[in-house]
Formats: structure tokens, sequence, C-alpha cells
């Protein structure tokens, strides 16, 4: 997109298909699938998932692939619904028995102060390594669900064709593509990120490299009977394929890791942004951005012009599904404009001065908002409890200060 061409004002129509039509038509590259009527998006359906849940069944169940898990992530991304209001809802219905989801609630809000904390360097290795890691790119067998392995077929096949994958799943994928296909972990996040519903750059970024070992202390991998347990043997039974799991977890780790040879943290270029001219206005507008759409989010109520704008500097490698689900959010939020456009040339086109928006971790937000002068509401927190750059070094470290506070506030 030629970011000095005039933005233009999207209308999404109240009709399902024309709002979906819209969105094929501004981004006729989009890969991926149309959303299924599963995973619509929005509060009103964010709402009704959360009082489905299930505190005490999800931590019995959760790791098993039909397990009650709550299917909440991608509401959680885009603000639908926020994680405080998920954690009261849960602590208020199950208490102590709903520990073990009060606990995984609380690994978003990590990612999320990490992100904070260091900004677009949680897009390159944040530590040194602790095995020798692959620095391949993605191959097409694993882009097209095609690896000759039933069970990672089938995984990347719920990516593509759902947008969603259970994150038991999700953890096996990553293992494979880094340690046994010695694919870059940035490669492989960067792919999936743009194909999950619940796509967070924190999140994704830093569960990869938990899993690669540059953001934990030790590689994550499995076996055979790790997947066959927890997938109720689905994808073994009957498989004819080599099996490069079907080993005890000594050989595995002996056949994967080199610890020998472990390489430096590597640091993966941030492309810069396109640049634009930008003037600047007397008029004051509310930026919606794509994690906090919400008919309830408190900037809503302003008197101010509200807009949200498809910008192919942030959403530009989305997935059709996932473009498609935030316009189904967007259909609920009725006094909000959408525009498809350079953010900047919107908010030129609307003569801005001043922008008032949440805060966001995302630098990429704050450089193209850098020309105007930017109120950012702060996000609720999860529990008034200021976090330093200590606590956040390890996950165990922000729970031992956070945990007492969310299970008992």
């Amino acid at each position: 997109m030629n970011p000095n061409k005039s933005a233009e004002k999207l209308i999404l129509a109240c009709d399902l298909s024309d709002r979906y039509k819209h969105i094929r038509a501004y981004f006729p590259n989009a890969t991926g699938v149309e959303l299924t009527q599963e995973w619509r998006g929005g509060r009103v359906e964010a709402m009704r998932r959360l009082a489905a849940v299930n505190g005490e069944d999800y931590g019995k169940t959760r790791n098993f692939l039909d397990g009650d898990v709550t299917r909440l992530a991608p509401y959680l991304r885009h603000g639908c619904i926020t994680l405080k209001e998920a954690v009261e809802s849960v602590r208020s219905r199950f208490g102590s028995r709903a520990e073990k989801l009060l606990f995984e609630f609380a690994w978003r809000d990590y990612w999320h102060q990490v992100w904070y904390l260091k900004g677009d360097a949680i897009l390159s290795d944040m530590e040194p390594a602790k095995v020798a890691l692959g620095r391949g790119i993605l191959p097409d067998d694993i882009k097209n669900g095609q690896t000759g392995l039933p069970c990672m077929d089938a995984f990347i096949n719920d990516l593509l064709n759902t947008g969603y994958v259970h994150n038991h799943a999700r953890m096996w994928f990553a293992a494979y593509a880094v340690h046994t296909r010695k694919v870059d972990w940035r490669a492989a996040a960067d792919w999936y990120y743009s194909h999950l519903l619940d796509g967070d750059k924190a999140s994704n970024s830093l569960s990869w490299q938990w899993v690669a070992s540059t953001f934990g202390s030790k590689p994550y991998f499995f076996n055979k009977e790790n997947l066959a347990k927890y997938s109720a043997e689905r994808y073994c039974k009957g498989c004819t394929a080599k099996c490069p799991f079907d080993k005890t977890y000594e050989a595995l780790s002996d056949e994967l890791f080199d610890t020998t040879n472990t390489p430096p943290a590597k640091t993966y270029k941030i492309a810069p942004l396109a640049k634009v001219e930008t003037t600047r206005g007397a008029n004051t507008i509310v930026l919606v951005q794509d994690d906090m759409l919400s008919p309830a989010h408190p900037l809503l109520r302003r008197m101010d012009k509200k807009i949200f704008v498809f910008d192919s500097t942030l959403h530009g490698d989305w997935a059709l599904h996932r473009l498609q689900f935030v316009a189904d959010c967007l259909i609920e939020m009725e006094d909000v404009e959408v525009w498809f456009g350079d953010t900047r040339q919107v908010l030129n086109q609307l003569g801005a001065g001043q922008v008032i928006t949440q805060a966001t971790p995302n630098p990429t937000i704050h450089a193209l908002l850098g020309a105007y002068k930017v109120d950012y509401l702060p996000e609720e927190p999860l529990a008034g409890i200021k976090l330093t750059s200590s606590d956040l070094r390890r996950f165990s470290k922000y729970w031992q200060k956070m945990g007492p506070a969310i299970l008992n506030p």
C-alpha cells in the first residue's frame, strides 16, 4: 500500500456476509479461510463463553486435547473482555478450586508486562540459547500441513482452518518445528502469529522463545508417550509414519540437543515505518486499537470522534479469519468509524491534533502516533502491585509477587 495515498473510510454493514466482503476487498492478499461461526468475535460472545467457564474442571483436564478449556484467548487478546474481568468472574464463582486457571491467566499478564519492559526486544533472542538452535527457514511442508506426521499436520490444519490450536498442541508443534526440524524460532513464530485468532506479539514470541530456550532455563520437548496420553492416541492409532518422537526423553535429548556449541543471542532487524508527511490539526480523536475491541471500554464513553484503522503496518500479515474476527468485534461498537489506510494518513485527514488511546507496550503504535500529542489511558491492572525488572526475569518470580494478590485479593 502506498503510505501517502488517501485513506478510505470503511463502513461495516450489519449483514455478516457484507462486512466479510469488505474485509476481503481491502485485504485481497490475505491468506487463510473464512472465519467459522464457532469463532464469531465480539463482547456478547465473550461474555457468553466466560459465563460457561468451569474453573474447577479446567484445572483437572486442561492438558488433554478434549479437556474443558476456556477458549477465551481470542476475546482476551482483543479486549472484548479484560483479563481482570475474567479473573474476577472465575474467582468469584470457584475460589481456590480455580487456582490453576487463575495461574494460567496470569501468564498472559506476565508476557504483557515483559513487553512493556523490553519493547521490540521480545522479537529477538532474549537470552543466549541453552542448546544449539537451527536457523532454518520455515519449509513449505509445514506451511501447508503436509509433514507426513498425522499429529503435526492436524495441529497445522487447525491453525490454518480455524485460527485456534489447543495450548498443549501449540507446545508440541513448536518443539517439533524448532528442535526436530531446526527451524528458526522467529520464522515459525511470525508465521504462527499471522494465523492465530489470539495472536499477540508478547505471548506468541515469548512462548516460542520459552520452547527454544532463549527465554527459559532449558528447551521444551516431548515424546510420543506424552503426546499419546494427552491426545487419547487419536493420532498415534493407525499411524504408519516414522515417528521422530518414539523414544525416551534421554534418547531424544541426546539426539536433539548440543549443549557444547550454543550460539550467542541473535538480534533480528525490525522493519522501519514508511515515511509519511504528517500535519497536526485541532481535533481530538480517540484511536481504538485492536486490543480494546469492546463497547464497554471507558474511552468509548467520550464525545470525541472514535476511529479504528485497519493499517497494513499492523494488520497486513494477518490471515483472513483474524481480520474477520476483528470486524465482528467492531460491529458491536456502533460509535466507532472504521477506516482502511495508514493510521497517520487517517489522522491527517481527520485534522487530528490530539490522540487519546489505551496505553500499550507496542512500539509500533507509539511510532505511528509520534507526531501527535497523545494521552494514553492506563490499562486496568490485574493487581495493584508494582513490578520491577527483577520480578519479570522469570514467571516464577512474577508469580511469587503477584500470585497472592490474584488468588486472594
